[in-house]
């Protein structure tokens, strides 16, 4: 339902609502003040009659009785009936022409009282039994009906002219809103299309409502929105290059995700490749062989499934993770590797290094990535160096080797997929290191000098702080 007829049909419901009960409260008025004027006439109708029939009572005169009854009768049309009764509470003189109902004296009995009204309902409608004492201490009463017919002939009229003015002002009401909403509904209507054109990323444009009120305002703010909006796509446009905009791409290819799980998983492999090595030379395989067996294929299986869950985007399992820890569990899953290298292993200042929110297994993936590359990059032997630091807010891991190191023309696409200069792999294992450890709330770096070595620093926000 639109704006403009919300408003319309509430104006409308506003107008009759506030007509129908003015009326209502002025039909009540009219009824009540119409009622006791109608009591006040017949309570004096009857206190004059009993003074006229008073001595006539007393002398048992039914004729001068009856006739004072009918001269009343004839003045006064709105009088149903009239009767009275004796000193000792008979009925003396009675108008009805068919009899006196038998229970008439239950309608409206005084009790000792000089006057009493009862509102009597009837076939004929309601009747005010208006009944007074002829002599007070004794039976005799005088009552006379009166009809309320002025009362349903005034209420008629009432209606005949509450009617159409209820139509009248439903009419006004419709016109009101209709213009009332224009005003309102058009300036609304111009900031509907404007959000139209702003979800089109047409930043810039303008909403054309001069006013000085509220929505004056409004649509200042709105120009100024836009006005930003633009100068913001603009600076994202030359800031975002195009080497970024390959990488994003690169990095969200199913080619991608398939070559890195290769990559991924070859460690695991390594090792069990390693296991079977040994078992052709002793093929009688031991519990603790059989359980490495076991954690490795087990291993294989998470690594499916975490990569999966990363390169989908999904929640990673965060835990509180002992980086020192962890760096022994890598380096024991390259220890085939390292010794097959000639390689020596040093740590420093691990031990005290902070704790970390992380996913352990993807990190670990980040790691043996990092050992893997560090042994690759020291043909003739050498020296790893894993050292640590941290301050008030990141803890830094950092991987040293003394290889070959990288060309400086080649720092640029360190990072990039499907770039290595290995004559195998894959080239997405850096790749794949650094989107984890952004995804961490980290970064990862490197230092390097050819034919000095290389360093990869692997920084982390500290437990709390990601």
């Amino acid at each position: 339902m639109k704006l403009r007829l919300k408003i319309t049909l509430l104006t409308i419901t506003v107008a009759v609502s506030v007509s129908f009960f003015i009326l209502l409260s002025i039909r009540g008025v009219v009824i009540n003040a119409f009622r006791g004027e109608l009591e006040a006439k017949a309570l004096s109708i009857a206190s004059n009659l009993s003074d006229r029939v008073a001595n006539d009572i007393l002398r048992k005169d039914y004729f001068h009785t009856n006739k004072a009854f009918k001269e009343v009768l004839g003045k006064e049309k709105e009088l149903e009936y009239i009767f009275v009764l004796d000193n000792d509470g008979n009925i003396f003189a009675h108008t009805f022409s068919n009899g006196h109902p038998p229970d008439l004296l239950s309608w409206n009995p005084l009790a000792e009282k000089s006057r009493h009204i009862q509102l009597l309902e009837t076939e004929k409608g309601n009747i005010r039994d208006v009944g007074v004492a002829v002599f007070k201490g004794t039976g005799s009463e005088l009552h006379i009906g009166i009809r309320e017919d002025s009362l349903k002939k005034t209420l008629m009229e009432m209606r005949n002219i509450t009617v159409p003015l209820i139509i009248l002002v439903i009419m006004v009401g419709i016109v009101a809103s209709f213009v009332f909403s224009l005003f309102i509904t058009g300036p609304l209507n111009k900031f509907v299309e404007f959000t139209k054109v702003l979800g089109r990323g047409e930043f810039g444009r303008r909403v054309e409502v001069s006013s000085e009120d509220e929505i004056g305002y409004l649509a200042r703010n709105f120009n100024t929105l836009s006005m930003q909006l633009k100068t913001a796509k603009e600076k994202m446009e030359e800031a975002y290059t195009y080497t970024h905009l390959m990488q994003a791409e690169k990095l969200s290819s199913i080619g991608q995700i398939s070559a890195g799980l290769a990559h991924e998983l070859k460690n695991p492999l390594t090792t069990l490749k390693m296991l079977f090595q040994a078992f052709k030379e002793q093929p009688d395989m031991t519990v603790e062989d059989a359980k490495v067996i076991s954690k490795e294929i087990e291993k294989m299986d998470g690594i499916i499934t975490n990569f999966m869950g990363f390169v989908k985007q999904k929640g990673f399992r965060f835990s509180e993770t002992d980086l020192n820890e962890l760096i022994d569990r890598v380096l024991s899953l390259a220890t085939y590797d390292i010794e097959n290298a000639d390689i020596i292993v040093k740590k420093d200042i691990l031990e005290n290094l902070p704790h970390v929110q992380a996913d352990r297994a993807l990190l670990e993936h980040v790691f043996l990535n990092l050992i893997i590359n560090a042994v690759d990059s020291m043909h003739d032997g050498g020296e790893i160096r894993v050292s640590g630091k941290s301050d008030d807010k990141f803890v830094e891991v950092m991987i040293w080797d003394k290889g070959s190191g990288i060309d400086s023309d080649l720092h640029a696409k360190i990072f990039d997929p499907f770039f290595t200069t290995k004559t195998e792999g894959t080239g997405l294992g850096l790749s794949i290191a650094y989107n984890i450890v952004n995804s961490h709330g980290g970064k990862l770096f490197f230092n390097s000098k050819k034919g000095k070595g290389t360093v990869f620093t692997v920084r982390l926000p500290k437990k709390g702080d990601k």
